[in-house]
């Protein structure tokens, strides 16, 4: 295996109002930062566990945040969490902290746990659309009323599958289970993108498929499963769920062949051992 570039990792803090001293936003890199970030499709708010370790005694009492409605009124707060390698490094979450809270010392770990949009989905929205509409100009509709970003991997008969009339009141998480129950492909929320795929993913023609494999990075023996595979590979943020994936293993030489992620979770600590990417994948039907 290839010597790997130097690991990434940046931790952002944002603040919706600004404290006593003026600040709203804290950017950290280079600090040790542990996580486990579950993704799957289909997933309507995404969930992750991030600890910073070691940070100045400010920095904690700036951070630290529980809610609940028997303490003082907390700043909500964002999260954000960078990871990767110099040469190949993004986004893997984007949330709400519901609790940070720094662990006893001697090594003091600051241990958040977030869940993507929530505090967006505590806010009551209608939204009401007169058709004809097409499926995927109403989840476009929706992500704008959201403040989310929107794209569409399904194929084009799908996304053109037209509705009479669309009527919603609630939160975030009503309105794409909605989506779902349509049964015009799948909606799910990534990193603040709403994301439109088909239930079961294709491959397209001409598309490039990525190579999975001992020298690209896969860990260990991957294990069969009823409707496909599990393997690790070392931490890749360029993984998308619902992508196609080559694998080949000269461990297993059997279970070769094309396969897409429909859950995933990335697993890390910047100084430690663990920097993975575990994937849960099927195969498809014709790979």
């Amino acid at each position: 295996m290839p010597q790997l570039p130097k690991r990434y990792c940046r931790v952002e803090f944002e603040a919706a109002r600004p404290d006593e001293q003026g600040r709203n936003a804290k950017s950290l890199q280079g600090v040790n930062v542990r996580f486990s970030i579950p993704k799957y499709r289909g997933q309507i708010r995404g969930q992750a566990k991030i600890s910073v370790c070691n940070l100045a005694g400010e920095d904690i009492a700036y951070l630290t945040t529980y809610m609940s409605p028997w303490i003082e009124i907390q700043k909500q707060k964002k999260i954000r969490l960078f990871a990767g390698y110099e040469n190949n490094n993004a986004m893997l979450f984007a949330g709400d902290i519901l609790r940070a809270v720094p662990t006893q010392p001697p090594d003091v770990w600051l241990e958040c746990e977030a869940i993507g949009g929530y505090f967006n989905n505590l806010k009551t929205e209608s939204f009401t659309v007169h058709g004809p509409v097409t499926v995927r100009q109403l989840g476009a509709n929706l992500a704008q009323m959201q403040g989310l970003s929107f794209r569409c991997l399904c194929k084009e008969e799908t996304a053109q599958k037209q509705l009479d009339n669309f009527c919603y009141t609630g939160g975030l998480s009503g309105s794409i289970k909605k989506l779902n129950d349509l049964g015009c492909g799948v909606f799910y929320v990534e990193d603040d993108v709403l994301f439109f795929d088909d239930a079961e993913p294709e491959l397209k023609a001409g598309k490039t498929v990525r190579l999975l494999s001992e020298a690209s990075g896969l860990v260990g023996i991957p294990c069969p499963g009823p409707i496909g595979l599990e393997c690790t590979t070392l931490l890749d943020p360029s993984i998308k769920l619902g992508e196609a994936l080559e694998v080949r293993s000269s461990r297993i030489p059997s279970i070769n062949g094309l396969y897409y992620p429909y859950a995933l979770t990335h697993e890390g600590e910047f100084r430690g051992n663990d920097w993975y990417t575990k994937l849960k994948c099927a195969r498809f039907k014709y790979g």
